[in-house]
């Protein structure tokens, strides 16, 4: 981790903390469930924050974002915002940025809860979600960040529904990150301004079945439950062999296999005792085709943003 000593703070900002806030890895879409369905993972971000410290801090794109949503507490209570340099940051990351495991929601909602806590938690959770979620543009990512589990949202505006959806035991996270990224612009540029009734219906039907077979635990039915035609297909452009890596994973026992967020990352959905198989395939078949990067197999995160 690089560190950059600032010159100063602001004497007119009261010195606060530090706390330190612990924030899950999200996974997003889940295949179907494109811009409403999300779960938290046991991977984290783990932020701790000071106000007028006058310490050194860390200067990198999750500190801030994390930078930011602390000053976007501030300004949602009408308070006089603390400059950057007046905002002591440390991060220790497990999730990597810009790989579809939603460290930026992670940071966001780090910055958010733990700027809450220093200023009285003044803030409703409820509140810090639809502020968490209009950073980040996707409250598919913010809500399991903050609430852990598997959450299906909605959003009008700046308002945030959410449900938390109970999933069925047993099941497995194994996830494969390549090397390289893959722009959440670019991607979202790909996707189709209309689609056909079609492939309307195609993903509303599945969508449904993937909320019944995660509760139910109807693992057969996953891999029609994430067979989307919205998005998958488009951002495959970014990442070719994206559809021969998922069967790859699903050859080797996966029950589905989905394009994690806007990507890089791909997540297959096992039971305990075929996720190591899976991991060793998803490693074998990049490696195959040219393709680093790391597996890894975890499990839902139930907690979210906890602190410590």
């Amino acid at each position: 981790m690089t560190t950059e000593a600032w010159s100063g703070h602001s004497e007119a900002i009261e010195p606060l903390g530090p706390i330190t806030v612990r924030v899950p890895a999200t996974s997003a879409n889940l295949g179907t469930g494109f811009d409403a369905a999300g779960v938290a993972l046991q991977r984290y971000v783990t932020a701790t924050v000071s106000i007028a410290s006058g310490n050194e801090g860390e200067r990198s794109p999750m500190t801030r974002h994390v930078r930011k949503a602390v000053r976007e507490v501030y300004r949602e209570l009408g308070l006089a915002r603390p400059d950057s340099e007046d905002l002591d940051i440390s991060i220790e990351s497990e999730i990597p940025l810009g790989r579809g495991l939603g460290a930026s929601a992670a940071c966001r909602g780090a910055g958010l809860v733990a700027a809450n806590a220093l200023l009285g938690s003044r803030l409703s959770e409820h509140r810090i979600l639809e502020i968490g979620s209009d950073l980040e543009g996707h409250a598919d990512n913010m809500a399991p960040a903050l609430f852990g589990g598997c959450q299906i949202v909605a959003m009008d505006g700046p308002d945030v529904t959410r449900v938390e959806l109970p999933i069925a035991d047993g099941l497995r996270f194994v996830g494969f990150t390549p090397s390289f990224n893959m722009s959440t612009k670019k991607g979202r540029a790909l996707l189709p301004s209309k689609l056909s009734r079609k492939d309307a219906v195609h993903n509303s039907c599945r969508s449904a079945l993937l909320v019944a077979a995660l509760t139910t635990g109807s693992w057969d039915a996953m891999k029609t439950a994430v067979d989307d035609r919205l998005h998958q297909i488009p951002r495959s452009k970014l990442f070719p062999t994206m559809f021969e890596l998922f069967e790859a994973a699903e050859s080797a026992g996966a029950y589905a296999a989905y394009l994690s967020g806007g990507g890089s990352t791909l997540m297959a959905l096992s039971n305990e005792e075929r996720a190591e198989d899976v991991r060793q395939a998803w490693v074998s078949a990049a490696e195959a085709r040219g393709i680093s990067g790391q597996a890894f197999v975890t499990e839902i995160d139930s907690s979210g943003a906890q602190i410590l």
